[in-house]
């Protein structure tokens, strides 16, 4: 077996056998990957609490001829606040949700990775919704989905405004995108724009979405 570590954000994991788990984990180098936890289910494991979902993690791999078993893990960051608070996690959680669904496995993609550790920080420092909008939009045009810096892409707008904030969100660093402001009226739209092209991609709807509007 070969061995390896990774960074990487715990965007999933799921119960297996009597005291494992199976993580999804999202890396800038290897992209996403699935990854067996043994034991880690156990009171006595001291692994659990580092491989929590939305933890960025350093993890220690053995590679098999199937997936990569889990040998040490350690948290980086484990964004408490965007935790703690019901709407924050729910947000939080679409964005997991959002990489899960529109990335395939052992795919890298740096970019992307960088923009998910990004949008996680500073919304742990100073949730906005124009954050969240962001990323949405970088994700779709780092994915090669669409474009709205392109010529001739449809935006499904009518608005000017809402038209160059797009524009904006996918093109400017993310200190620039803090110093926007947005009206209520362009911030809902600028929501459904997004939502309309995110489920053309995953062809369905998100679940963390559903969950947002039974909190609201």
């Amino acid at each position: 077996m070969r061995a390896f570590k990774t960074e990487g954000i715990i965007l999933k994991r799921r119960n297996f056998g009597e005291a494992d788990r199976i993580l999804t984990v999202f890396t800038p180098f290897k992209g996403k990957i699935s990854v067996l936890a043994k034991g880690v289910r156990r009171i006595t494991s001291r692994r659990g609490g580092n491989i929590e979902l939305l933890n960025k993690v350093i993890i220690y791999l053995h590679q098999t001829k199937g997936m990569p078993i889990l040998t040490e893990a350690k948290a980086l960051e484990t964004y408490p606040k965007l935790k703690q608070d019901l709407t924050l996690s729910t947000y939080a959680f679409h964005i997991l949700e959002l990489v899960d669904k529109m990335t395939a496995e052992n795919q890298e993609n740096r970019v992307l990775y960088t923009h998910l550790v990004e949008v996680l920080s500073r919304l742990e420092k100073e949730p906005r919704q124009i954050l969240i909008r962001a990323f949405e939009a970088k994700a779709l045009s780092n994915l090669g989905f669409v474009s709205f810096v392109t010529p001739g892409v449809s935006a499904q707008s009518s608005s000017k405004s809402v038209i160059e904030i797009l524009k904006k969100l996918e093109s400017l660093n993310w200190s620039e995108i803090e110093k926007i402001e947005v009206s209520k009226n362009d911030a809902l739209e600028l929501e459904r724009i997004l939502r309309y092209h995110v489920e053309r991609v995953i062809e369905g709807s998100l679940k963390s979405r559903k969950f947002l509007k039974k909190i609201r």
